[in-house]
């Protein structure tokens, strides 16, 4: 959705049809969206330095690496059908580019009217009875048919692909990289853009390369100073279209008096009340960056469905992450979902000192839990060498009660005592499952859940502002809408993530040796330990069955013994009617930008581009980031990779060391026999012989210079 209506020239120069591209990226992202798979426990991360992304005091462990340019018309784009119908025009002439770079076939537009749009082959090459390439393609709509279908295609190509195609002119150059400048502007330079279209198989000059940049960097400013202006009209009509729901646009006043955004939060009441009902009382909570000439952060609360998937409960954008920022944020949560001071809830983040500090403010008395890959992280970076320290580690935040939370403590100390002393001063109590408080079902010891959610973000974080708040909450809508026709379709009394659970545990279950017992009391012996189990009371001596809220090994062996129905003693969080009242209701769609209210309030002006030698620490205000308004220059090395402390360095060359040439006939340096006629009274005597190796140098032989040479 674009954020103004293009009015200025710049605008529809660059693209005349911005609100119908706008409006084809959201619905191609929504379309795409594969829903997110149940959070699973007890798995090692897949890989280490992928997952470990921030360190103790905020820092990255591994640099973030540079998304590759992937030839658009790969996969199932670039497939062209009769009857295929499309969203809109954009969304035709998206894909006939993306058959155009995929076949490098040469094609122009031939059809331009507002409902009527075609496309035909003008390549050169062999020709059948004398007449030229056959192939076109044509879509429109009609009255009684809106969406826009292909009305006649025809395959056939008698042309020879020789790497030129009319499609690919300025404007279309400039839309192809326009995401990727505006992320890394100082990278995607004419000659990489040139190098790249090469790559598809496409012929560019580099002038063309050269306007497109131009283009792009001058939409992208356009853009910068244009699209908060209708950010409160925006605000109004999520408001309009989901009454009760909570939208704020927080802005400060600069030194001319002018509103200059600060902060957004939403948070839709379907969605508050819905989590306040049917979920877990849990939040994961989660800032992660955006790209583009918009710095900032995407604030996110998230919770847990009854499958165990994630489940967005609340969402913002503030400039930096820091206390002042969280606290602000999670006052409107608190609010939201009426949490008081937190007693009864659990937050699961990582260890970001204002973070920490907001919580400890706002939510005193809520069971705050660290996650372990964070922790693990800092530990690995501060002991490198330990090559075998991850299952212990893992395996202590894995302890279900304290006799094997020391066991495994006491291993790690006799694995190394070093490492054994820093998991100490990292406080095992906030993110040991021994020591959580039982009843709340929820035995997370990682972040997984915003992680995930940050995934399917990750190509709406790179838009401009408002369409990257469309993207997710038509993603939210997405994402709801899909579960709820999933879940409907379950048969089971609980949810496939309850069944994924107990098929982990009935092989350990099978070998419990079970004595039954007076007051609904049972013995489950396993690998020589009893263990106490009572299934009227949810309970066994182990603490899983009353963490997790599933039977464990022992409470599953009893209920094989006694021939009973495993799903009956799982919690009611987890039950599939549960699931379906996870999403009876959704949020409700909100319309175009030519229905938005206008509200008269002030303009919101965009915030100045902070400069990046400023400490991230500190909070300036809008005065000092107004003397800051231009960005510092980056350099191509300001956007390279920096590698983690656990990766592979860089392997360099070796240097090479300094070789002087020296004459085969008189052995002096700086010259070989071919000169030495011309050179032969030069450099005789004593300085020529200073400059001789130990060995006696033949004709046209590089010896190494001697280390006297070098003082």
């Amino acid at each position: 959705m674009s954020v103004v209506v293009p009015h200025e020239n710049l605008a529809e120069d660059f693209d005349d049809e911005l609100e119908d591209r706008d409006q084809y990226f959201v619905q191609k992202l929504v379309e795409e969206f594969e829903d997110e798979p149940s959070i699973l426990h007890n798995e090692y991360p897949e890989t280490e330095s992928d997952s470990e992304e921030e360190a103790e005091e905020g820092e990255p462990l591994v640099g973030r690496q540079r998304t590759p340019h992937i030839r658009r018309g790969d996969g199932p784009d670039g497939h062209l059908y009769k009857d295929q119908t499309f969203f809109n025009g954009v969304a035709f002439k998206e894909a006939v580019l993306d058959y155009a770079l995929k076949s490098k076939r040469n094609l122009k537009q031939y059809r331009y009217d507002k409902d009527k749009i075609g496309f035909e082959c003008v390549g050169g090459g062999s020709k059948v009875n004398g007449e030229d390439c056959k192939w076109q393609v044509y879509a429109s709509t009609l009255p009684s048919d809106p969406m826009w279908r292909v009305r006649k295609f025809i395959d056939t190509h008698t042309c020879v692909p020789n790497g030129k195609c009319e499609m690919i002119k300025v404007p279309v150059i400039a839309r192809l990289f326009l995401d990727k400048i505006r992320e890394e502007p100082s990278y995607y330079m004419p000659m990489k853009i040139e190098e790249q279209i090469q790559k598809w198989g496409i012929i560019v000059s580099r002038p063309q390369c050269q306007a497109a940049r131009n283009n792009a960097l001058k939409w992208i400013d356009w853009e910068y100073d244009q699209q908060f202006s209708r950010l409160r009209d925006y605000a109004a009509e999520l408001l309009e279209s989901n009454k009760d729901s909570t939208v704020e646009v927080d802005c400060l006043t600069n030194a001319e008096g002018q509103d200059v955004f600060n902060r957004f939060y939403v948070c839709f009441d379907v969605i508050r009340r819905t989590w306040k009902n049917t979920c877990r009382p849990l939040l994961g909570l989660d800032g992660t960056f955006f790209s583009g000439k918009i710095k900032g952060t995407v604030l996110v609360a998230m919770g847990r469905d009854a499958d165990n998937r994630i489940y967005p409960v609340a969402w913002g954008v503030v400039s930096v992450e820091n206390f002042d920022n969280w606290q602000w944020f999670l006052r409107k949560l608190k609010i939201d979902l009426q949490l008081n001071d937190g007693d009864q809830y659990i937050i699961v983040s990582d260890r970001q000192k204002g973070l920490i500090k907001a919580v400890q403010v706002e939510l005193p008395k809520t069971e705050h839990r660290m996650c372990v890959r964070h922790i693990y992280g800092n530990l690995k970076k501060k002991h490198p060498s330990k090559k075998h320290m991850k299952p212990y580690i893992w395996n202590l935040a894995w302890s279900y009660n304290e006799p094997e939370f020391l066991e495994n403590l006491d291993r790690l100390f006799n694995y190394d005592s070093g490492v054994y002393n820093d998991v100490m001063k990292q406080n095992p109590r906030s993110w040991c499952r021994a020591f959580y408080k039982k009843g709340n079902y929820c035995e997370d010891v990682e972040n997984n859940s915003t992680e995930s959610f940050n995934k399917t973000i990750k190509q709406a974080r790179g838009k401009a502002f408002v369409p990257m708040l469309e993207t997710i909450r038509r993603l939210a809508m997405a994402r709801i809408a899909k579960r709820s026709a999933k879940s409907h379709g379950h048969n089971g009394i609980c949810t496939p993530y309850v069944a994924k659970f107990l098929e982990k545990e009935h092989e350990e279950a099978s070998k419990c040796i079970v004595t039954a017992a007076t007051n609904g009391y049972y013995e489950a012996k396993l690998d020589g330990c009893p263990y106490r189990v009572n299934l009227d009371r949810r309970t066994c001596s182990c603490h899983k069955f009353e963490i997790c809220g599933i039977p464990c090994k022992h409470a599953y062996g009893v209920i094989m013994v006694k021939v009973k129905v495993p799903e009956d003693y799982v919690c009611h969080w987890f039950r599939t009617a549960t699931w379906k009242r996870n999403y009876e209701e959704g949020p409700i769609p909100v319309r175009g930008i030519k229905f938005w209210p206008t509200t008269g309030a002030p303009k919101v002006h965009p915030p100045p581009v902070p400069d990046k030698s400023e400490d991230k620490s500190k909070d300036p205000s809008v005065d000092q980031l107004v003397d800051q308004s231009k960005s510092k220059k980056t350099t191509k090395a300001d956007h390279k990779r920096k590698r983690g402390v656990n990766e592979s360095p860089t392997k360099k060359a070796p240097k090479l060391k300094k070789r002087i040439m020296h004459c085969g006939v008189c052995g002096d340096a700086n010259h070989n026999s071919r000169k030495h006629k011309n050179d032969s009274n030069k450099g005789q005597g004593e300085a020529s012989q200073a400059n001789l190796t130990q060995a006696e140098s033949s004709q046209g032989t590089l010896t190494q210079a001697p280390s006297s040479q070098a003082t």
